[in-house]
């Protein structure tokens, strides 16, 4: 499985294709007065399928990194208990598999790996495997010391520990920060629907305001230009949120 790539569900599909079809007919109700509107749902498929795709990735991403600090935790557990190293990535199958179940991502990863390890292929070589479609810097840190650790016996132990202790302290700080722009995160999408709110309360109580915009090209494309504004803003405001985080 590679991490760094998500594809979404059946029923993620069906929830961006289901928003583009509510979101086009407000834009064509709104913007245009007309059917002709119809023509950004594509648009709109492509937009909320990207974001599905992105948040479900964010997700997995930490969902992977929660279940291999477990899975640290355990192998480090089993060598102080005096198992070798491959046999400690065995207990620690087991561990993942009562944590976290059979569909785990770690669980999948370490019990395909001890299945390697069985037919003589190197531990090593299997961490730098997974470790390259991880897409997760601290995995690939870990692979890159193991390696070297392994070929000149280093202190197994000491460098779980480390890597153990490095990931939560990132994961924390990351999980702070989250709950600080938490509210910021709400009043960006409260912004978001403002405009839209404002259009639809023109269009219910002053109609004849808005008439001169809808029917002829020059409305067209001020209301044309009214959106890519709009939803220039949008994508603008996200981008700011995503370097704040």
């Amino acid at each position: 499985m590679d991490y760094r790539v998500y594809h979404l569900s059946r029923k993620e599909v069906c929830r961006s294709i289901t928003l583009a079809g509510l979101l086009t007919a407000v834009v064509a109700y709104l913007f245009y007065a007309s059917w002709l509107g119809i023509v950004f749902f594509p648009v709109f498929i492509w937009f909320f399928m990207k974001r599905q795709k992105k948040a479900g990735r964010e997700q997995m991403q930490i969902q992977l990194a929660r279940e291999f600090m477990d899975t640290l935790r355990s192998i480090s557990a089993a060598l102080l208990a005096g198992f070798s190293i491959e046999n400690a990535w065995k207990e620690a199958e087991k561990e993942i598999l009562a944590l976290y179940g059979k569909k785990s991502y770690m669980y999948q990863e370490v019990k395909e790996m001890n299945c390697s390890i069985s037919l003589n292929q190197p531990l090593e070589a299997l961490l730098a495997d997974f470790s390259a479609r991880s897409g997760n810097m601290d995995i690939a840190g870990f692979s890159e010391v193991f390696s070297f650790a392994k070929r000149s016996g280093g202190n197994f132990v000491t460098i779980i520990d480390a890597t153990s202790r490095h990931m939560r302290v990132r994961h924390e700080t990351e999980r702070e920060i989250q709950v600080q722009i938490a509210s910021r995160k709400m009043e960006q999408k409260v912004m978001n629907v403002i405009p839209v709110f404002i259009l639809a309360y023109l269009k219910v109580t002053s109609m004849d305001f808005l008439n001169v915009l809808y029917g002829n090209v020059a409305g067209a494309l001020f209301m044309t230009v009214c959106l890519a504004a709009y939803g220039g803003a949008i994508v603008l405001a996200e981008k700011i949120m995503t370097i704040h985080m």
